[in-house]
């Protein structure tokens, strides 16, 4: 019996009919891939703006810009026009200088000392250098400027009051009341003062100062600081008066300061109603009590 052998294409053609067609398992319904492929095609679709409206979107906001640019720039050369036909006119131009609380300082002195001249723009006038310049004078303890528009400018100034006179090497200056020096003693600007020396160590009690010249202003006895010729700081001793006129000397203790100033002026007060102030050569307030020394009569 003749046994019939499969040629090589037969077992090719039988064993391909059991290979399925796609790989990884059972064929796929036939309308699935095509969903999914219409998906993936919508899912990757390109931006709903042409390239044309982008353009003009561009263009409009560039022409936008420009415009607000060129605004800009109108207005602010308009104003900047407008500020210097204001500043160069003379509408504007300083016609009147009022000037307050000067005594010491003269108005030319003032002029001079801001840099101030007539028909000056009192629009470019800064209040703030003119302010600043004033306030380094010497005499000037507070400025104000106030401007009234066209032309008007209002000066106000508290001067420095002068109590002493005061050595500095050697120069002779004035010394507020608290010892701090103003300016040189000039013969033009003289006022009589009591000089005023502080003692090595007694530089705590310059304090003390404005009470002493409070209540010597206060006096009936002793005609203000005029009938003083010397005030004397000293550590040891306190405060040191010396009255030129009479060859009297004050001494005032620091301990208990206020009190030792309202005893002694109790104490001058008695010696004057009963005649014997110009007998008296020194007074010395310490503590509780007042000491009073009166001029002997050997003396003469």
């Amino acid at each position: 019996m003749a046994i019939k052998r499969n040629s090589p294409r037969d077992r090719l053609v039988r064993n391909s009919s059991r290979v399925p067609l796609t790989r990884g398992g059972p064929r796929a319904a036939p309308g699935k891939n095509t969903r999914r492929q219409e998906k993936r095609l919508l899912s990757f679709q390109p931006f709903s703006f042409a390239p044309a409206q982008k353009i003009r979107s561009l263009l409009s906001l560039a022409g936008l810009l420009s415009m607000l640019l060129i605004l800009i720039a109108g207005v602010g050369f308009g104003l900047l026009y407008g500020y210097r036909s204001l500043t160069a006119g003379e509408y504007f131009a300083l016609r009147k200088l009022e000037i307050k609380g000067n005594s010491r300082i003269t108005s030319r002195e003032i002029l001079e000392t801001a840099d101030l001249v007539e028909g000056a723009n009192t629009l470019a006038l800064s209040l703030d250098a003119v302010e600043e310049a004033l306030a380094k004078h010497p005499w000037i303890a507070e400025v104000s400027v106030k401007r009234v528009l066209p032309g008007t400018l209002i000066i106000g100034i508290r001067e420095k009051v002068p109590a002493f006179w005061l050595r500095r090497g050697e120069t002779l200056q004035y010394a507020d009341i608290y010892g701090t020096p103003i300016a040189p003693v000039i013969p033009g600007k003289f006022a009589s003062l009591p000089a005023l020396e502080v003692e090595p160590g007694a530089e705590d009690a310059i304090w003390a100062l404005p009470d002493l010249v409070r209540s010597l202003k206060e006096s009936r006895l002793l005609s203000g600081m005029g009938a003083v010729s010397m005030v004397r700081l000293s550590s040891a001793r306190g405060v040191e008066l010396f009255v030129e006129e009479s060859r009297l000397k004050i001494t005032i203790s620091i301990e208990e300061w206020l009190p030792n100033l309202r005893r002694l002026g109790l104490t001058l007060a008695d010696l004057n109603r009963r005649g014997e102030l110009s007998a008296v050569r020194e007074i010395r307030a310490q503590g509780v009590n007042v000491w009073v020394e009166k001029i002997s009569r050997d003396h003469g």
